[in-house]
């Protein structure tokens, strides 16, 4: 599932694209379910508050708007339903995973991103995934999954090569509030060598919790939904309460989400800069709020 040339480039490099991984006819269902999810969410009438993103209501939304539910995310689907779960946990995807992170896989996150058509929103601007929850070492991938055809047009995940392997940057603003993106034009990143990952319904990416990476407009028709999944080596510990599953607060759940490899309480500690993710303008929001604060 796997080639030594291909992990090869994804170890100088930082990231992998897997066209048409996820076989079509399962996909194909997962697509149509979300739709079915989408469509019953937008017919609700209830109140929209600070954009969502509650216990009691997952979805995030473009503004408060009721009477037009514009949907951005759908936090953790795999807790809440079985077909995000088994996803997660691909034969297909773990494979690779496994191969990426040395041998052992833990799950640590889940979240569908949606797309707003004609340019309304759901740009995501550049950052590392390591400034928002850094461990005790970097051994973590980020998985996205297409759930429908994206092409340039579509905002595409976009990834700058090999940047995995630089600088740890700031996601604090000049107040120095943590508020999840990078300051392009003071750190002199170029984003014009970066890549676009596109694909069919069924293309898997994979990139580094180090990566630098964003994504655009969408300028087509449709929501572009991205399932996205995050793993990690089972001595990766988080550093700081990102609001995942975070051993100090509900240790038997973490050790649950071991999917490869045992249980352990000796963390592998690398030499690794880091930021912690604090102080924060806005607690327990998605990116999306975060970034606009």
């Amino acid at each position: 599932m796997l080639s030594i040339s291909e992990l090869k480039f994804y170890q100088k490099n930082g990231y992998l694209v897997k066209k048409n991984l996820i076989p079509a006819n399962e996909i194909n269902k997962i697509a149509h379910f979300v739709h079915r999810l989408v469509n019953k969410e937008k017919k609700r009438t209830t109140k929209i508050k600070n954009l969502g993103g509650t216990f009691d209501n997952p979805f995030v939304y473009n503004s408060n708007s009721a009477k037009k539910r514009e949907i951005l995310r759908l936090n953790n689907p795999h807790e809440r339903y079985s077909a995000f779960y088994k996803l997660a946990r691909h034969p297909r995807i773990i494979q690779i995973v496994k191969k990426i992170l040395g041998g052992t896989v833990r799950f640590q996150l889940g979240k569908l991103n949606f797309k707003l058509s004609d340019q309304k929103g759901g740009e995501i601007d550049w950052h590392q995934d390591w400034g928002f929850y850094p461990h005790t070492n970097d051994d973590l991938v980020t998985v996205g999954i297409y759930l429908e055809k994206c092409t340039e047009e579509n905002g595409p995940l976009k990834v700058i090569p090999g940047s995995h392997k630089g600088k740890v940057y700031s996601h604090h603003d000049h107040n120095n509030k943590f508020v999840g993106k990078i300051n392009i034009k003071k750190e002199k990143i170029n984003t014009k060598k970066s890549v676009s990952l596109t694909g069919d319904a069924g293309t898997v990416t994979f990139h580094h919790v180090r990566m630098v990476h964003g994504s655009g407009l969408n300028y087509k028709n449709n929501t572009r939904p991205l399932m996205l999944y995050g793993y990690r080596a089972i001595d990766a510990w988080p550093v700081v309460d990102d609001g995942n599953t975070n051993p100090n607060i509900d240790f038997e759940k973490y050790n649950k989400e071991i999917i490869v490899g045992k249980k352990t309480l000796a963390p592998r500690i690398e030499n690794i800069p880091m930021l912690i993710p604090l102080p924060k303008k806005r607690r327990n929001v998605s990116i999306y709020q975060l970034q606009r604060s």
